[in-house]
């Protein structure tokens, strides 16, 4: 009786006695709430809808519009998990990718096609990490180097008064090595013919391209870059999130390339870029620079661009307000700065909690060492159902060449492309 006594002893020692709740009902609606916002936001920013083992990409931009294409259709497609799930050697190591597009102004047929393999051990996806992966693209589109998303359907609402349009062949290969410390690095290479250059001022275009001549551009070089986002994936974090997506990262890129049109020019560029947030819960501090410079002589429709799209659409990391006369520069650093409320104010009122807001002030500014400074500054609310907000943009640089707006309201929209 004494050992029977004993062993019931022990087997109570170190239990410890859990009482389970159920949720309250404001709980369950808040849980509700984030449910509904994060799917939400999954299908807008993922932006994807699979059909079997193919996922149609992009499906919130299938149509567009610019000055030059006219009304612009694409399709595009990529394998997923399902496509090669019979084979034990290809399982979550190949893909396949695929674009298609028509613009009925110029009525010209883009392309474009792609595949990546990932010879890592045992992965769990193409692109999982760490992967090992090896990409290889052709494309024969058309492209805006100051607009690098050109086609995402918000940006037809844009000005299109002055800008660059460009008709480009390239083929791309590139290798990307991850470490399971975050570290990588990516070798790449790519040859690319520029068909035709346009400018596009004020309703005239104009072909800047000497038509007796072939632009050929070659490059080769190597990323280098740190991002620890890409060790884990915290589903609560990201559900509980209010803010836009702002990965930890830090790269720095070089490349040595070499430019045929009327003579042959030989540079060095090197591009730089360093992201991070801040936590001070329920707030954070969001802070990106990127910056480069290029070494030696290039056509100017090569040198470097600011991120800058104006559209009724704030954007996001780029300016709002910036519409100078020439945008393009062998050396250009642009700063993005942002102070996000995460709610604290909004919170307090009951009709706007639901929504899961996200007040926020942010600074911009872009440096170069052929303009004067540029600097604008933006307030205002976003991620209402994880997508949808609004946003006041004042220009702060007094100088003002070319006409910007000195005010401007913008609706704030979180739309993948």
């Amino acid at each position: 009786m004494i050992i029977g006594l004993c062993l019931c002893s022990c087997c109570t020692i170190g239990q410890v006695k859990h009482d389970y709740k159920p949720l309250s009902k404001s709980q369950q609606t808040d849980i509700d709430n984030m449910m509904f916002a994060r799917e939400v936001s999954s299908f807008i920013v993922n932006d994807r809808i699979p059909i079997g083992p193919i996922n149609l990409t992009n499906v919130l931009n299938i149509i567009s519009h610019n000055p030059i294409e006219g009304t612009r259709i694409r399709l595009s497609a990529e394998t997923n998990n399902k496509t090669f799930s019979s084979s034990k050697f290809l399982k979550n190591r190949l893909a396949f990718s695929a674009m298609a597009a028509y613009g009925f102004e110029d009525q010209r047929f883009k392309y474009g096609v792609g595949a990546a393999f990932n010879f890592a051990t045992k992965p769990k996806g193409v692109y999982s990490f760490p992967c090992s992966t090896l990409n290889i693209n052709w494309e024969d589109n058309t492209y805006s180097p100051s607009y690098p998303n050109y086609d995402v359907a918000y940006f037809s609402f844009g000005s299109w008064d002055r800008f660059y349009f460009a008709s480009k062949k390239q083929f791309t290969v590139s290798f990307l090595q991850e470490f399971p410390s975050a570290f990588a690095f990516r070798p790449f290479a790519y040859w690319q013919k520029i068909d035709s250059y346009l400018l596009y001022d004020a309703g005239n275009i104009t072909e800047l391209l000497d038509p007796n001549y072939d632009y050929i551009n070659k490059a080769v070089g190597i990323e280098l870059s740190y991002s620890p986002s890409r060790k884990g994936f915290n589903l609560f974090n990201i559900l509980n999130s209010r803010f836009y997506s702002l990965p930890t990262q830090f790269s720095v890129s070089y490349s040595y390339n070499i430019q045929s049109y009327r003579f042959d020019n030989e540079y060095n560029k090197i591009e730089a870029t360093l992201q991070h947030r801040f936590f001070f819960k329920p707030m954070a501090l969001d802070f990106k620079i990127v910056g480069g410079k290029i070494f030696g002589t290039s056509n100017r429709y090569m040198y470097f661009t600011p991120n800058y799209m104006t559209t009724t659409v704030s954007n996001t990391f780029g300016f709002n307000l910036y519409s100078p006369y020439e945008m393009m520069f062998k050396e250009y650093v642009q700063t993005f700065t942002q102070w996000n409320f995460g709610g604290i104010l909004l919170d307090n009122i009951t009709f706007f909690k639901k929504f899961r807001p996200n007040e926020f002030v942010n600074f911009k500014a872009l440096l170069t060492a052929d303009n004067t400074p540029y600097a604008e500054v933006g307030v205002g609310i976003d991620h209402i159902l994880s997508f949808f907000g609004l946003e006041v943009v004042k220009r702060l640089s007094n100088e003002n060449p070319y006409d910007m707006p000195e005010w401007a309201i913008k609706i704030r929209c979180n739309i993948g492309f």
